[in-house]
């Protein structure tokens, strides 16, 4: 079996793919807890990522200039097909 893509792009796309939507219907309960702060105290030692810093990551862009690109969709599909494209590649022993 040759997958087309790996695990980890298929993730990575679906991932983007939805935070997409979700930031394109503004006003939402979705859109609250993605984007919202919660207040109060972290525990002692490394703080634990959140979903947004995995977003952050594989795009490259911070949250401000991902709410512009997201609006316009055209441009959303080719930044998510440009990110996951790089980890198309598996690691198949021949």
């Amino acid at each position: 079996m040759k997958p087309k893509r790996s695990l980890e792009a298929t993730t990575t796309q679906l991932k983007l793919r939805y935070f997409g939507y979700v930031m394109r219907i503004n006003g939402t309960l979705e859109w609250d807890i993605m984007i919202g702060q919660v207040d109060g105290c972290r525990r002692q030692g490394r703080p634990r990522l959140r979903w947004m810093d995995s977003i952050k990551e594989n795009t490259g862009f911070g949250l401000e200039n991902l709410e512009e690109i997201v609006k316009d969709r055209n441009k959303w599909r080719r930044l998510v097909k440009e990110k996951t494209r790089n980890r198309e590649q598996t690691n198949i022993k021949r």
